[in-house]
């Protein structure tokens, strides 16, 4: 039996928001012989509390905390290009 977990950051929009705007999740996939066992998902803060979880219960965190940095370069991103936006913005209304 071979098992695999794999993840992707994933970006919720409700309605016309932006992808600045998105709430960025982390989806996990855990695969036993190529079939689908098992999936989740996670807000940056949730992960932060399943990676305490899981070195607190000795578990093999790696995963999540890629996944976690990965989320915290993104809202990082995010509020980078909104400061830009609305800098650009308030140029155009001057």
């Amino acid at each position: 039996m071979n098992e695999d977990l794999t993840w992707e950051v994933r970006y919720e929009a409700t309605g016309r928001e932006s992808r600045q705007k998105a709430l960025a999740k982390a989806c996990f996939y855990w695969k036993k012989d190529g079939q689908l066992m098992r999936s989740a998902e996670f807000t940056q803060s949730e992960l932060e509390v399943e990676c305490e979880r899981l070195c607190e219960a000795g578990g093999d965190a790696t995963q999540f905390v890629r996944a976690l940095q990965h989320l915290a370069l993104s809202a990082e991103q995010a509020e980078r290009d909104d400061v830009a936006l609305s800098a650009a913005d308030q140029r155009r209304r001057a």
